[in-house]
């Protein structure tokens, strides 16, 4: 009887360990951006705003990253800006995370980086592809210190920088498309016209 007991105790010790790993979490799903600075933003400063948007798990894991893990469940995504305006509008699993990370570009690698994040939210914008309204529900507006750009133009970026979006003008702005999203970044132009304080 006792024999019996015992072997039951073991299969219901293995049942109960089974059903732990069965009902084991898969690891969250994340996107990680790695943004590389190129100049002429690192002399002059700038910012980047950084706009993440939910997709479908499947759909994600569809994507083909610059470099994943084992299982797929993290891809990261590499993208440059050159622009003092721009930003990088991309999408993550809507069950899962997403990070970003500021680094100088690889040929100017040992260069003092200094950013700031100075707004996180969400905005409303006129899609300059498609011409649509479109929601951005997760913003983060990025300060990068430089001659030039200070904290105060970053913050009124963040307030005008769509405005370029809807003008009729060739050469405002240029989009560069990768695996999980765009580039999108103002001419010289565009931000002389646009980017102003209008109080």
């Amino acid at each position: 009887m006792k024999k019996v007991i015992l072997w039951l105790s073991v299969i219901l010790a293995l049942s109960l360990s089974a059903l732990a790993i069965s009902n084991a979490r898969e690891p969250n799903l994340s996107t990680r951006i790695i943004i590389y600075i190129d100049s002429p933003v690192l002399e002059k400063g700038g910012a980047v705003i950084v706009s993440g948007r939910p997709i479908a798990d499947d759909k994600w894991r569809l994507l083909t990253g610059s470099k994943s893990d084992e299982n797929d469940h993290e891809k990261e995504f590499h993208v440059s800006i050159s622009s003092p305006a721009s930003m990088v509008d991309f999408v993550y699993p809507e069950n899962g995370t997403y990070s970003f990370k500021l680094v100088p570009s690889l040929q100017n690698s040992t260069f003092n980086l200094v950013t700031k994040e100075i707004l996180v939210g969400s905005a409303e914008i006129f899609d300059p592809e498609t011409k649509q309204d479109i929601k951005w529900p997760s913003m983060s507006v990025i300060h990068i210190r430089g001659s030039t750009y200070d904290e105060s133009w970053a913050r009124i970026l963040s307030s005008t920088f769509d405005l370029a979006f809807s003008a009729d003008k060739p050469n405002l702005i240029d989009v560069h498309r990768f695996a999980a999203g765009r580039v999108i970044s103002l001419s010289e132009t565009a931000i002389e016209q646009f980017v102003k304080d209008t109080k």
